[in-house]
């Protein structure tokens, strides 16, 4: 037992002395075709010990059914914002308690189409050279974690629609919760938050949950959860969700579920 609680907590201090923070974690940019931005992020080291060389690496997303993120190599979707993204310096180090600017550029080509593009700048972080395997056993951890850039070109049009509603059991620790099946009709990513009723069969109000803000991507149709405090009990019930995606309308959706 203390071997495996000595692994544990050597592998807690590796990934503590490997990660870095990023601010901002997103940019929403508005830009004409032909014209440019530059941006600044910055990349800090909270650890106390330890140097870390940082590598920058370029990545799309795209959104699962589930809505979970899907990461692809640059330049794998017709909207892809990798292509247009120049990044300094590609790779850095780091001391304890220090920080460092990054530059990137985005530079819209005079064709580019109406609408939104986007790409994620990851920032992977690991022992410096001549560290690794200094806590012990040669134990090599690196992490990433990433700047998204949105960028809005010309006129972008955000609609969606709601097409339905499904009730997710509790499974392992993950509590209940009601799955929004949420379709962006639209050019443009929204950031989605809202909220949802559930009633059962007499119109009564049995349970109310929020929707934690969610970015969905143009032309996506994917899953928006809403957790639940408590399991819903077997029943009929009507779910209205309501979606607020910042602009002056809202998105409203009925749906019946039963939960058997």
């Amino acid at each position: 037992m203390r071997k495996l609680l000595s692994l544990a907590l050597l592998l807690s201090l590796a990934q503590a002395q490997t990660g870095v923070g990023v601010s901002p974690p997103r940019v929403l940019l508005p830009l004409a075709p032909g014209a440019s931005a530059t941006q600044t992020v910055v990349v800090d080291h909270p650890g106390r010990q330890g140097t870390l060389r940082v590598s920058v690496v370029l990545s799309d997303v795209l959104l699962k059914p589930d809505g979970a993120p899907l990461y692809l190599d640059p330049g794998s979707h017709p909207r892809s914002l990798a292509r247009w993204l120049s990044v300094t310096p590609l790779e850095f180090l780091l001391q304890p308690q220090a920080s460092q600017e990054v530059r990137y550029t985005v530079q819209v080509p005079p064709e580019a189409k109406d609408g939104t593009y986007w790409g994620i700048v990851f920032f992977e972080s690991g022992p410096s050279q001549g560290q690794e395997g200094r806590e012990g056993i040669g134990i090599r951890v690196r992490t990433r974690v990433g700047h998204v850039v949105y960028v809005d070109v010309g006129r972008v049009v955000r609609s969606g629609r709601i097409q339905g509603v499904r009730y997710q059991p509790p499974a392992g620790r993950e509590g209940a919760s009601l799955r929004i099946v949420f379709q962006n009709t639209g050019t443009g990513v929204m950031r989605l938050k809202g909220r949802v009723e559930v009633r059962d069969a007499q119109g009564k109000a049995v349970a109310q949950a929020a929707v934690p803000e969610t970015a969905s991507l143009p032309g996506a149709t994917h899953e928006v959860p809403a957790p639940l405090e408590k399991p819903l009990p077997p029943g009929r019930y009507v779910v209205l969700a309501v979606l607020d995606y910042g602009e002056a309308s809202l998105i409203a959706g009925e749906a019946r579920l039963e939960v058997r």
